[in-house]
């Protein structure tokens, strides 16, 4: 998805369906960053997570259908999709850093995998895990991981009084950008093993729904138990 190297030609980005991903890129973008916005009583948000979770179990049943029986592609399908998505609409419901919570995982994730794909572009020379995903660069991947301990830092700001400090903002940035890029890889380990480029031809440019999602699938949950432990060590420290 993202960490590319450009192996067949000088440094840059391909420009092959460039504006049909910029746009639907923004699109897509749009629509989420408003279900998370809007207040979850509506139930924006819980109704895109059942549409991706009901579309990715789908894609991964496909991804893993050579490799295990139908019935346990369908169940480890629901727990991959249905258990993070949870957490980040739990996440969400956190009453006073909620919206500060989702919103600055959202761009996190995706930011890392923007700043990645353009870095990677352009600088990438040493590959990362060239059994699994041979275009991803280290060079890709640490400028990501520097994108989202940004952002962890400066975003919560304008969202909650004093944000969430100059220690662990970067911290869970850190987290959040390793969990992502985890999440990234397994999946390229599922279409690898199913000899597809893609998850599916959803999103035009960009594939299928689990490989929007596949940085978020692990990084959700990594982001709920940490700002669950952070709560509980506050608590018993007071």
């Amino acid at each position: 998805m993202a960490y590319e190297i450009k192996e067949e030609a000088p440094a840059g980005i391909k420009k092959d369906g460039l504006m049909t991903r910029v746009i639907t890129s923004a699109v897509f973008a749009l629509v989420w960053l408003v279900g998370v916005c809007v207040p979850t009583r509506f139930f924006v948000l819980p109704v895109l997570c059942a549409i991706v979770a009901g579309i990715g179990v789908f894609e991964y049943m496909q991804l893993t259908k050579d490799q295990s029986p139908a019935w346990v592609g369908a169940v480890s399908g629901v727990l991959y999709l249905v258990l993070p998505l949870a957490c980040l609409l739990l996440l969400r419901t956190m009453s006073g850093i909620g919206l500060g919570l989702a919103v600055t995982l959202t761009l996190s994730v995706w930011g890392a995998d923007t700043a990645a794909y353009i870095f990677g572009s352009l600088f990438g020379r040493h590959k990362l895990v060239p059994k699994i995903s041979p275009k991803k660069s280290w060079e890709g991947a640490i400028s990501g991981v520097v994108l989202s301990m940004i952002l962890w830092t400066v975003v919560p700001r304008f969202f909650f009084s004093g944000g969430l400090g100059w220690i662990l903002g970067p911290v869970l940035g850190l987290l959040v950008a390793v969990a992502g890029l985890g999440g990234d890889l397994f999946e390229s380990h599922l279409k690898r093993r199913a000899g597809v480029k893609d998850s599916g031809t959803l999103l035009p440019g960009h594939g299928g729904i689990l490989d929007r999602f596949d940085s978020l699938l692990l990084a959700a949950p990594v982001s709920m138990i940490s700002i669950c432990a952070v709560l509980l060590i506050t608590y018993m420290r007071g």
